[in-house]
């Protein structure tokens, strides 16, 4: 396929080999992320109910609003990114300038001010609207920043990983410290100790923010010094033009529904299914370590066997494990925990695996249609992530409403319902991820493109 005439790019190692010490600090933006989104992901809800005194029902509503407006925000922060031209580059100025206002808003949204419960609910939508605002400034730049390190696809692979790993490590982090600390800390008082540990958290993202920030650099640009920079309608037609691009989304929209949902049930499953609630603990940070071990393994599979053989592979031997997993449930807790630990390490590959071939989609767009645009792509990928998480969720909360769930009353049909949620939907989910990428044909094409790419010079 011959591409299109496109403008010459700059003439930078953009294929370079990048140091251990930017690799790692890349890694270190996720981790920040972790510390503090993984408080408002894990804590918040009970935050707002048990600590601040908010209704579960008011609650729930804010969470829907605020999660809508936030996706809506992506594509938007997207065009900006690509727009924005600075001493610092496209994305790396947003690590520098949002890295304290984002460390603020996460303590001011475990706050508990003496409000009157509208004003309660007030704060809560303002401060959780702002964060989640600030999270989408600081956070898509960060994403978009991985493309614009380098064209090599084995590099970008290391990057996603050491990102993979970043994030797992604040989960595991924040899953197993943050309710000792806020009793310990707040000496039984969790209105004190949830900002306290709040506080530490962000002044440990931040500064891993600004480690981000000096240590990786923007390599990959295009220069348009003769050109009028594309219109935006323009940029996200060719977007869905982008073959690789349209995969890649669509596998991660599946990838992240499995996620929401399997993350959303799998309390109920131990709970109720195991029947052993005292062990929800223990399979949660078994997850976090899983997908900890997943992020590691990536690098050296996606460099031997590429991009699809190795997620094809890895998903197909999912599949086997959650087929496994619902008949072996109740034989072995020994080799229950051990086949649900291989099974999200294999599931916890995928996520570097996509962001390895978002990279690439990248460098397919600016190769085919001529224009970089790592931030749109990569908002619009974020966009897809965001809807496959909020599809979970709520397909767990619709199903077990639809077979009459009541905690105190447990019916054989809700039973099997959670059966179903925990094991049958994530294998139809992980079966249409090899369907899909069955289509993903770059690996073959990448090298000659960024090839190509490097050739063209200013």
């Amino acid at each position: 396929m011959k591409s299109t005439t496109i403008p010459k790019t700059d003439v930078k190692p953009t294929t370079m080999k990048l140091s251990m010490k930017e690799k790692i600090s890349y890694g270190y933006g996720d981790l920040a992320s972790n510390f503090v989104w993984g408080m408002a992901t894990s804590y918040l809800l009970f935050f707002y109910t048990d600590i601040f005194g908010i209704s579960a029902a008011a609650v729930g509503t804010l969470f829907l609003i605020t999660r809508i407006w936030d996706a809506l925000n992506d594509p938007i922060m997207g065009i900006i990114v690509d727009r924005t031209k600075s001493k610092h580059g496209k994305a790396r100025p947003y690590l520098l300038y949002l890295a304290v206002p984002f460390g603020i808003l996460s303590i001011l949204t475990f706050i508990t001010p003496n409000f009157s419960d509208v004003g309660k609910l007030i704060y809560a939508y303002v401060t959780y609207t702002l964060l989640g605002m600030i999270y989408t400034g600081i956070n898509l730049p960060y994403g978009a920043l991985m493309p614009m390190m380098t064209r090599d696809s084995v590099e970008k692979g290391q990057l996603s990983s050491f990102r993979a790993m970043g994030r797992s490590i604040g989960a595991i982090i924040v899953a197993a410290l943050t309710l000792p600390l806020a009793n310990l800390l707040g000496q039984g008082n969790q209105q004190l100790g949830f900002p306290l540990v709040m506080t530490i958290y962000s002044i440990i993202g931040v500064i891993l923010f600004l480690i981000t920030f000096k240590n990786c650099k923007e390599r990959v640009t295009q220069t348009i010094k003769q050109e009028v920079a594309p219109k935006v309608k323009h940029s996200i037609r060719d977007m869905f033009k982008n073959k690789p691009w349209v995969i890649v989304a669509l596998n991660s929209l599946l990838w992240f529904t499995r996620l929401g949902l399997m993350n959303g049930v799998l309390i109920y499953y131990v709970n109720y299914v195991l029947d052993k609630p005292g062990m929800v603990p223990f399979y949660l940070t078994l997850l976090n370590i899983a997908n900890l071990v997943g992020g590691a393994i990536a690098p050296f599979l996606l460099k031997r066997l590429g991009n699809k053989i190795s997620s094809v592979s890895m998903y197909t031997i999912v599949v086997v494990l959650l087929i496994s997993l619902y008949f072996v449930e109740g034989s072995s807790p020994i080799i229950f925990a051990t086949l649900f630990f291989f099974a999200n390490v294999l599931i916890g590959f995928g996520d570097p695996a996509n962001l390895t071939m978002l990279g690439d989609a990248i460098d397919y767009q600016e190769w085919k249609f001529g224009h970089r645009v790592e931030g749109l792509l990569y908002s619009a990928y974020s966009f897809a992530t965001k809807f496959g998480v909020a599809i979970g969720s709520a397909f767990v909360a619709y199903a077990l409403g639809w077979a009459g769930y009541n905690p105190d009353a447990l019916t054989d049909q809700a039973i099997n319902m959670i059966r179903i949620l925990m094991f049958g939907a994530p294998i139809i989910l992980t079966a249409l991820q090899i369907v899909v990428l069955a289509f993903y044909k770059l690996d073959q094409k990448h090298e000659q493109i960024a090839k190509e790419l490097a050739e063209r010079t200013v």
